[in-house]
């Protein structure tokens, strides 16, 4: 079966054996590949990515397994791995489905990592993968225990600064800025859709669907593996991006309310965005909720900057990025919807009229707490939503039904495509692919003037655009947006009447 990251695979050339004179000089050395065995020449790889900077930041190296790679979910299947072993049940699919997980991740990533290399070393992607798969393959339940205990991934929290900035004290102040900021930003969720067509000019923003969520094969019929994760082809993972593409209805007032696509000129240059090729990008991912895994398609759109609004504007940057992602039931439904902007910053919640909000650890306190500015929203409204999107500031200010909207003043057409594609973009000087994303998964050029003001809290470059699993989302507390178990820290099942 086709897996999602075989588009990446196809991606990715045989790099080409030796590299112009003026480069020879500067090429390190390196033993044939020949020479090597399999694990060595993951490992020699691996160093020629780090000293050309072009590691793929996404999932954290396994220490002591250089095919495997781990997000946060990786961790949370291994300690579901260990319960099935710690209660005597037959766990060795389960744990072969976890390796697949991280052996995944770790594909997609080194696919873009070589593609990225600078210099050609006459290195074949294919052979390494076949090195990959074997080590894999030789990887037994018995050794469960010494691998669980190398998949680790760090928060996104820097625990120094926030001794060093007093964040005890530092925090209230963030608190009380938060408060506010909801206070002048979250009343529009209470507006109609009539309101917001008279407050400007709106530019609509779709792609072509194609079927619907009722439809039994949308979901239902895809593979899942052992956890219960979904294992769509890359044509069934499209299928299903299209089926929940919301509708971006952005207030336009310059050019920056303009969405595009990620560009790179040559591999120093800071990306730009182009508008003439309007983009949506998606990814597939999971989330952990009420004892079983469920799919989620994230969203992503990019703008060319927020503009200042005056001379001291610390929210103000080079890109934009606003992020939607819509969590399935397993009959396709839309369970909860969330968003955030690219910098984690404004995480709010839509949940469906399934699920009601329990008490949080955080509720009570000056942490920052799940928003639901909307309250509940109705699934299909979810499943088809119209995201309001104010000019320059690119605020989520409401998500309403398709069918309760009057016509935009202007309608654009927008491509579907995978998120990971970023992660290697063909240079438009014809040198060679680069990622949007630095080594530390940030987008090299968009630091605000807030990071001054904010380290305290913690957050590395706060206000900075930054790559998938690296979205810290509350400046007062810890949470992050690809945390498996978020929502149900947050939300349970409704009591059936």
């Amino acid at each position: 079966m086709k897996s999602i990251v075989a588009k990446i695979k196809t991606l990715v050339m045989m790099i080409a054996v030796g590299s112009l004179a003026a480069c020879v000089g500067a090429m390190p050395a390196i033993t044939p590949m020949s020479d090597l065995s399999c694990r060595d020449q993951l490992m020699q790889v691996d160093e020629l990515i780090e000293k050309s900077e072009v590691q793929n930041a996404a999932a954290m190296p396994v220490l002591g397994y250089p095919f495997l790679r781990a997000n946060r979910n990786s961790v949370l299947m291994g300690k579901q791995v260990a319960t099935a072993q710690n209660n005597g049940l037959q766990n060795a699919a389960l744990f072969d489905d976890w390796i697949a997980q991280m052996r995944s991740l770790d594909r997609e990533a080194r696919a873009s990592e070589m593609q990225n290399l600078p210099v050609g070393y006459g290195i074949s992607y294919d052979a390494l993968e076949n090195c990959a798969n074997q080590l894999a393959s030789d990887l037994r339940p018995s050794s469960f225990e010494l691998i669980s205990n190398s998949v680790f991934v760090p928060d996104d929290y820097l625990d120094f600064q926030r001794i060093a900035g007093l964040y005890p004290l530092t925090a209230f102040a963030a608190h009380f800025g938060y408060e506010g900021w909801k206070q002048d930003n979250l009343q529009s969720f209470g507006q109609s859709p009539s309101v917001f067509a008279a407050s400007g000019f709106w530019h609509s923003y779709v792609v072509t669907k194609q079927g619907s969520y009722a439809d039994d094969d949308v979901i239902e019929d895809v593979p899942r593996d052992g956890f219960g994760r979904l294992l769509p082809t890359l044509a069934e993972l499209e299928k299903i991006a299209q089926t929940y593409a919301p509708e971006l209805r952005v207030r336009e007032d310059s050019d920056s309310d303009r969405i595009g696509r990620p560009v790179l000129a040559t591999r120093e240059a800071v990306s730009e965005i182009d508008t003439t090729r309007p983009t949506i990008f998606y990814r597939l991912s999971h989330t952990y909720f009420n004892d079983n895994w469920y799919p989620q398609i994230v969203y992503s759109v990019w703008f060319p900057e927020r503009p200042k609004r005056g001379a001291f504007d610390i929210l103000a940057g080079h890109l934009d990025a606003l992020v939607w992602r819509v969590t399935l039931e397993h009959d396709g439904s839309p369970l909860i919807a969330d968003s955030i902007h690219g910098c984690g910053c404004y995480h709010m919640f839509f949940p469906s009229d399934g699920l009601v909000r329990i008490q949080a650890p955080e509720d009570g306190d000056i942490r920052e707490t799940a928003e639901s500015p909307a309250g509940s929203v109705d699934g299909d409204t979810l499943a088809r939503p119209v995201l309001w999107v104010d000019a320059t500031s690119h605020y989520l200010m409401a998500v309403t039904a398709t069918k309760d909207t009057k016509q935009p003043d202007a309608t654009s057409t927008a491509d579907l495509v995978l998120e990971q594609s970023l992660t290697s973009i063909k240079l438009t000087d014809d040198t060679g692919y680069a990622s949007l994303y630095d080594e530390n998964g940030f987008v090299p050029g968009t630091d605000r003037l807030e990071r001054f003001i904010l380290w305290p809290l913690g957050i590395e470059r706060p206000g900075a655009m930054r790559q998938w699993g690296h979205h810290a989302t509350a400046f007062v507390g810890r949470r992050h947006f690809d945390e498996p178990g978020l929502i149900g820290r947050y939300f349970a099942r409704r009591a059936l009447p």
